[in-house]
């Protein structure tokens, strides 16, 4: 971990000091040459994204390039801007907020606030900024690295006053519940695929995927307001959509789809930014049978 840290920290916190422009000329270079170390990779996202219809046979080569170039930028954003750099410098990249207006009604209110964020544009750099501009206590969810440098940095990188990282396991799940009691906000990735035998089958382009329920089980706490949280990378930063989500049942299939119907519309909206490169339609051993 040691030398890890004496070499990479400085280079990471040397780039996070760079235009944005040029971090994200290193990190499409670095997309790229990890798709081309990794066959597996080239393999998925070619699957991924011919079974979703994003592409067709005409076109994939196009995506494939455009994914990794995406997937690329995202990393070196991530690593060093969201983690090296303050929550005030993240929220300058921040050009455009839509619904943050709903967000801070909801405050007025007093309600708890559930944020989900899926896994397009740069959630962690729309995280930051949402923490700058709204001053109140987040609690989110992350998954624990093995790897003990990347996961002091992680842990390190996504910690400020008013943001609490919290493992993805029952007691970090205790500690966003607890979160919601006190009328304070939590953060939640909804879009991996259930580890646990709590998953449900839903709907995504088409395909079904296994899909966690806690995001669906949190929005249905008493009071919260939900907000689908999604970023997509333009000239010069971000713009951030802030889509609120109201459950019409208690019926946690039935919501966790509609989680994913919103999800698939942000998607949309930015194809070529979307995790496409994750195992993301696999059917887990623990998963009943379709």
């Amino acid at each position: 971990m040691l030398i890890k840290k004496i070499i990479f920290n400085p280079l990471l916190c040397f780039i996070s000091y760079l235009p944005l422009s040029w971090v994200r000329s290193i990190g499409s270079l670095v997309g790229m040459i990890s798709l081309r170390l990794s066959t597996k990779t080239a393999n998925r996202l070619r699957n991924n994204l011919l079974i979703t219809g994003i592409c067709d046979e005409s076109e994939i080569d196009k995506y494939i390039i455009q994914v990794a170039e995406e997937f690329g930028k995202t990393i070196l954003e991530t690593i060093c801007i969201a983690w090296f750099r303050d929550k005030k410098h993240n929220a300058s990249l921040v050009l455009e907020s839509h619904g943050l207006d709903m967000v801070e009604s909801c405050i007025q209110e007093g309600r708890p606030i559930l944020f989900l964020t899926p896994h397009i544009g740069n959630f962690e750099i729309a995280l930051k900024a949402t923490a700058y501009k709204l001053k109140n206590n987040f609690t989110v969810l992350y998954k624990p690295s093995k790897d003990e440098w990347f996961h002091s940095l992680m842990l390190n990188g996504r910690s400020e006053d008013n943001i609490k990282p919290v493992p993805t396991n029952s007691r970090g799940v205790l500690a966003l519940v607890k979160a919601l009691k006190k009328r304070e906000f939590i953060g939640i990735l909804p879009d991996s695929v259930a580890s646990g035998g709590d998953g449900v089958w839903v709907n995504f382009f088409k395909q079904k995927v296994f899909a966690t329920t806690l995001a669906a089980k949190m929005s249905s706490f008493e009071n919260v307001a939900t907000f689908v949280v999604g970023s997509r990378r333009v000239k010069d930063g971000f713009v951030v959509d802030y889509i609120p989500y109201l459950p019409k049942t208690s019926d946690i299939n039935t919501i966790t789809q509609e989680i994913y119907t919103v999800i698939e519309n942000i998607v949309v909206e930015a194809k070529t930014q979307y995790f496409w490169s994750y195992d993301r339609f696999r059917a887990p051993d623990h998963a009943p049978k379709l």
